[in-house]
């Protein structure tokens, strides 16, 4: 859902940029149905990505950057196809636009994931640490 919720963000934002920079109004601007099937299409075959590279318990950290980079440019095509198969851009500009926006994407679900899962860490350190209390 996170990678999903950023795209579309993203895409949001890309009708901003072509509203302050074209003078294109945003009126015109319209999501069509199967746009908003290949966003949720995105995040599922994305996350699916992302269980099959990165959930690996037992690995060095020099692995897991390898992983990541791996993983980064897998995803990073997988965009730009489905973008190109779902006309998410038509000219360089758009293409630029959508690679910018993957990076921004990409960057948001990484800290959002790292967030998330401190907060997670928090919650059970404390819990541990009120067990120890009552003993």
């Amino acid at each position: 859902m996170m990678i999903s919720f950023a795209i579309l963000v993203g895409i949001i934002l890309e009708g901003v940029v072509y509203l302050i920079v074209d003078n294109d109004p945003l009126s015109e601007m319209s999501l069509d149905w199967y746009q908003l099937l290949s966003i949720v299409l995105t995040g599922a075959v994305c996350s699916l990505f992302s269980v099959i590279l990165l959930c690996r318990e037992s690995v060095s950290k020099k692995e897991y950057l390898i992983r990541v980079i791996i993983h980064c440019v897998l995803l990073y095509g997988l965009v730009v196809l489905i973008g190109k198969i779902f006309t998410w851009y038509t000219k360089l500009e758009g293409f630029l636009l959508v690679t910018i926006i993957y990076f921004l994407v990409y960057v948001f679900v990484w800290v959002s994931t790292i967030f998330l899962q401190k907060q997670d860490e928090n919650k059970i350190n404390k819990a541990l640490g009120d067990i120890r209390d009552e003993e």
